[in-house]
């Protein structure tokens, strides 16, 4: 049984193996440890000391049926300890009255506080997009940061982050929120959804830190208004409902005007009541618009799910036509486990950088699963077209 003849065959087989191996190591494992590697660098350089590093700001709160959550956002963002001048206006897309309300009691407080709203007759067009164009009209500041009034602010020093990070060669700066659900019920596809939304994450972060961004967070993400209006705002993607936060950044952030700033204190929560609909709309829309992004890095994350399965496959078929040798199967046993291991390492460390569930056991599974989910997303996204146009 250790006795060993080689033949063409097993000789393929154990190439195909190794090679893939070596790909998600060197070429997936790589990507997914620059993400977690820029957290821990970005948590750990200290924020400037000199006031004059951080220049005034308009953040735009795009709020759609938010009034609850206004109620918690906004004192975060109007008490955050930045140094220079800001202003906060929100952008109300739904609940008017309710809304008003909230911006009202707080408008006592606040002087720095401001709401516009979207005119209820503007069916016929992206009103995200119109109501982030009027907010970026209503800015007095150079640089608009953009959230949603979905989202929490940990951090006293998110404006300080973001701020910080434009110097005069910068005009984009991409930071993350990670989706917190507020509905703790038990949900089957739960971990498969966490391990989808940081696979989503690491693949847009880790091409924007490699210096070839192409998608950003619609939750966080700050560019100079210049350069909105210099691209003429979102013209180019009019029919689409959705893309101001993937489709514009994909026209506009190269590797010579982007910043990405991925510290702890830059970091914001997405609070969803419903996170299975939540990912599931989420997941329907983002597909849509990746047709018109760079498809470079989809297709080499798509490559390293296919080279899960070739590296697993290749590992069965050494031991099915090894035998009765046990040393083809010993040896793809362990350089399939031995990869696993390392993939399954790096993604818990970077999972729980990004604020997610540290998935350990189930990633291999997952991995597996993944290229099937994502072709049934994309078959049910050919139903759902006429849900991502202002024109149908």
């Amino acid at each position: 049984m250790l006795e060993l003849e080689l033949s063409p065959l097993l000789i393929a087989l154990a190439s195909a193996m190794l090679v893939s191996a070596l790909y998600l190591l060197l070429g997936f494992r790589r990507y997914i440890y620059s993400v977690r590697r820029h957290v821990t660098a970005d948590s750990q350089q200290p924020l400037p000391d000199d006031n004059s590093s951080y220049p005034p700001l308009s953040v735009i709160v795009y709020s759609e049926d938010d009034a609850a959550n206004l109620e918690i956002l906004l004192p975060q963002i109007l008490e955050q300890d930045y140094p220079a001048p800001f202003e906060v206006i929100v952008v109300n897309d739904g609940q008017v009255d309710a809304t008003k309300d909230v911006i009202a009691r707080l408008e006592q407080r606040y002087t720095n506080l401001y709401m516009t709203f979207t005119p209820l007759e503007s069916r016929a067009l992206s009103r995200k997009k119109l109501a982030l164009t009027l907010g970026i009209k209503a800015a007095k500041y150079s640089i608009v940061v953009n959230t949603s009034g979905s989202c929490q602010v940990p951090s006293p020093l998110w404006l300080r982050s973001i701020g910080s990070c434009f110097a005069p060669s910068t005009e984009v700066v991409i930071a993350y929120a990670a989706p917190c659900s507020m509905d703790e019920t038990p949900h089957p596809r739960r971990r498969l959804h966490a391990f989808d939304q940081v696979r989503d994450s690491i693949e847009w972060l880790s091409w924007a830190i490699a210096g070839r961004p192409y998608r950003g967070s619609c939750h966080n993400i700050a560019y100079r208004r210049e350069l909105f209006f210099r691209n003429k705002g979102f013209s180019r993607s009019l029919d689409l409902k959705w893309g101001d936060d993937d489709v514009f950044v994909s026209e506009v952030a190269h590797s010579n005007n982007t910043a990405v700033q991925l510290s702890q204190a830059s970091m914001l929560l997405e609070v969803q009541s419903a996170p299975a609909a939540a990912h599931r709309i989420e997941k329907l829309r983002r597909n849509y618009t990746a047709s018109r992004l760079n498809h470079h890095a989809r297709l080499f994350f798509s490559t390293c799910s296919w080279a899960w399965w070739i590296l697993f496959g290749t590992a069965i078929a050494l031991g099915y036509f090894g035998w009765p040798s046990v040393i083809p199967a010993a040896a793809a046993a362990v350089v399939t486990l031995a990869t696993w291991l390392v993939i399954m390492l790096s993604w818990k460390r970077t999972s729980l950088a990004l604020w997610s569930r540290p998935l350990f056991l189930t990633v291999p599974w997952f991995m597996f699963i993944h290229p099937l989910y994502t072709f049934y997303y994309n078959l049910k996204g050919r139903g759902s077209r006429g849900s991502n146009l202002t024109w149908e």
